[in-house]
């Protein structure tokens, strides 16, 4: 990889962990590296009067392992304790190719939907989005969508990685241990002001910062960059 990099003037990265490992690998190019997370399409905003109180909904494609390894952890270990803070809980995990292990948590308050045609509905359900994610790397572009669709969304440290902007505050509510996302997860339900609060200003985020007229203004700075180098450059050269 090293190798390919130094043919290029410009490296663009998704993420500042992506930048780092650069960094370490060859630390001479760290100066061509540009951090530029992508777009998504921004929805309509959801309507809020279809959500259905205390029901919260995790998604993900399960042939992926991060989210087998999250829906195993939301089931098994965070569930149990939402109960008994939320009496009434319903869980939503949704997404194709679920494992046995995943189809095993299926029960009386938990419902495994295996693949859907759609996610649109199973978001305007959910009052709370659920992304307790503990392994894998890259951008979280479910987590993107959710805060897109204008809902509060809980994740971990590991599930906001990417999503960071300078000098603005991340419009998630971060937990890390089981018992720290369940109390999160239940503070949210408990507030209809604080969920919707928290899910108008994801919304706003997201289209400020990851739509693709945003991708497309930062990819623009890089070219402005790149091109007022080179004139420099040349004029050196001259």
């Amino acid at each position: 990889q090293p190798a390919v990099w130094r043919r290029f003037d410009r490296i663009q990265v998704f993420t500042a962990r992506d930048a780092r490992m650069i960094h370490t690998m060859a630390p001479e190019l760290a100066d061509r590296v540009r951090i530029n997370p992508f777009g998504i399409d921004v929805p309509s905003e959801s309507d809020h009067t279809r959500e259905e109180p205390g029901t919260v909904m995790f998604v993900g494609g399960f042939g992926h392992w991060p989210n087998v390894d999250a829906a195993l952890w939301l089931g098994v270990e965070i569930m149990p304790q939402l109960r008994t803070l939320r009496p009434g809980v319903q869980l939503l995990i949704v997404g194709n190719n679920p494992t046995k292990a995943v189809r095993s948590l299926a029960g009386e308050d938990i419902v495994v939907t295996g693949r859907v045609p759609t996610v649109e509905p199973f978001l305007e359900k959910a009052a709370v989005v659920l992304a307790p994610l503990r392994t894998g790397g890259g951008m979280r572009v479910k987590v993107l969508q959710a805060m897109a669709f204008g809902k509060a969304v809980v994740t971990t440290p590991l599930g906001a990685e990417g999503l960071e902007t300078a000098g603005c505050e991340l419009p998630l509510s971060i937990a890390r241990g089981a018992d720290e996302f369940a109390r999160a997860t239940t503070t949210l339900l408990r507030s209809d002001d604080m969920r919707r609060s928290l899910g108008r200003r994801a919304r706003a985020y997201v289209t400020e910062h990851y739509s693709w007229s945003a991708y497309g203004r930062r990819l623009e700075k890089m070219y402005i960059e790149l091109q007022s180098t080179r004139s420099v450059t040349s004029r050196y050269d001259s």
